[in-house]
């Protein structure tokens, strides 16, 4: 159930605009809502995630997102991931998603680990 949201995060680190697509029309179901830290709002639809990710690629030629933990219960799921440029670690995040028929719909992401403060 949660492979879709290892297939979400590798389109991350896709070099090519069709690597993106293909992996994200794998991995997200209809009406995708999307939110993290590094953007004003959230993120509705398709196209807007794309050039969202578009415009991290281009940021970071070569960085790439990767999940190093995921656990899942009544289509819920939580994952950590890391994202890397050049092997080493930038920064690392926690996201929940929310899933339908296998797919992501709704995507909240948090810098670091929820550590206090």
């Amino acid at each position: 159930m949660t492979e879709s949201i290892h297939i979400l995060f590798a389109a991350w680190g896709d070099p090519t605009p069709e690597g993106r697509v293909a992996k994200t029309d794998a991995a997200i179901g209809p009406e995708f809502y999307y939110s993290d830290p590094s953007i004003p709002a959230p993120i509705e639809g398709r196209g807007a995630y794309l050039d969202h990710i578009a415009q991290f690629s281009a940021k970071m030629p070569g960085a790439e997102a990767k999940v190093v933990a995921v656990s899942e219960h009544h289509g819920h799921a939580r994952a950590t991931v890391d994202f890397l440029k050049d092997g080493t670690r930038m920064v690392r995040g926690q996201y929940f998603a929310d899933l339908q028929d296998g797919k992501v719909v709704r995507l909240i992401g948090f810098t670091g680990m929820g550590e206090p403060a």
